[in-house]
């Protein structure tokens, strides 16, 4: 007879370790319940889009080809944008487009697909939205440590101006930046968009550092809370009485524990970035998503706008489904019910 010691796992009939009970449906609600959540709103999403045209306020065909158009126009439009259908057959119509990633066509620029006109734009504004994380990261993170390391003035000094920097919005600081790196010292271009690499680059920094301006102070106050919190710890002062330097410490422990917070905040903030984008490409001419949205609204080209408003959206849901999932494999404590 076989004797089992203590503490061992329990095994079965074929000798394989038996799994505790619970722990499968425990580990499939980690990742399910955030997916769920997403699939909600990206379906949410989905509705409030396809009654953007239909909000009008009177004929929508009207409102969109003009009063003074014909009733040929207005027929072909109607047909264009399913709107000669019942609703249901409307939103079925809808759901096909979109499960073909068919946005439509534009009404203003010859037809154009509202696919390749938001690919085109968005690329810009990804590009932008990724290099104002980049140096928030950086910036924040060295920000937050150094507040946490160094108390008295270098603390007061950096939570001063990150305050400072949190209240100055992104277009004014791009203005900032236009007047004084931009035409006083002439460092780097005031504005424009080449549309070649590694052109694009120079163009890239000065928007890039007036976006990052918002999510800046966010990342280094969030590193500062959760730095200090870590050498509160009982290990991190067993580690200092072991000989290990402080910046040793700090850069194999505090470190790589202040970075899950700041990882989810900047994905919870993807919405902020990409409307933050918005405002700063029209500040410094960049033919990003935002001025491409402009240009819709002025000329009633509600295809694009619907589109552009669709593909946000999601891409915001998307980011936050990532910071999610990110916690639920980092962290699963954050997820039990």
């Amino acid at each position: 007879m076989t004797t089992r010691a203590l503490g061992d796992a329990p095994q079965t009939a074929g000798g394989a370790p038996r799994r505790p009970s619970g722990s499968g449906l425990r580990t499939a609600a980690r990742w399910l319940r955030p997916l769920g959540r997403a699939l909600a709103v990206a379906a949410f999403v989905v509705v409030v889009t396809f009654l953007l045209i239909r909000a009008v306020p009177g004929d929508a065909v009207t409102t969109i080809a003009g009063p003074r158009a014909s009733p040929e126009t207005k027929a072909e439009l109607r047909e264009q944008l399913h709107l000669d259908r019942t609703m249901p057959e409307q939103f079925s119509a809808y759901v096909q487009d979109l499960g073909r990633a068919d946005l439509g066509r534009s009404l203003v620029q010859q037809g154009r697909p509202v696919t390749t006109i938001v690919g085109e734009t968005l690329t810009i504004t990804l590009y932008l939205v990724f290099a104002s994380i980049v140096i928030s990261l950086v910036v924040g993170v060295a920000l937050g440590l150094l507040a946490a390391t160094r108390h008295g003035w270098p603390d007061v000094t950096v939570r001063a101006g990150l305050t400072v920097l949190l209240a100055v919005p992104p277009f004014f600081l791009g203005l900032i930046l236009i007047l004084v790196a931009g035409l006083n010292l002439a460092w780097l271009p005031a504005g424009g968009w080449p549309g070649t690499w590694p052109d694009n680059l120079e163009y890239l920094v000065l928007p890039s550092l007036a976006l990052a301006g918002y999510l800046i102070p966010l990342v280094a106050r969030t590193t500062r809370q959760a730095a200090n919190d870590a050498l509160a710890q009982p290990w991190a002062e067993a580690s200092e009485t072991r000989g290990l330097s402080r910046a040793r410490i700090m850069f194999r422990h505090v470190l790589p524990n202040s970075l899950l917070p700041v990882v989810t905040l900047v994905g919870y903030n993807a919405g902020a970035m990409i409307a933050g984008a918005v405002v700063v490409e029209a500040v410094f001419g960049i033919p990003g998503i935002g001025q491409e949205l402009v240009t819709a609204v002025n000329a009633r080209d509600y295809p694009v706008i619907q589109g552009i408003a669709l593909v946000s959206a999601l891409l915001v849901v998307a980011a936050n489904l990532a910071a999610d999932l990110l916690v639920a494999a980092v962290d699963p404590r954050t997820t039990r019910a």
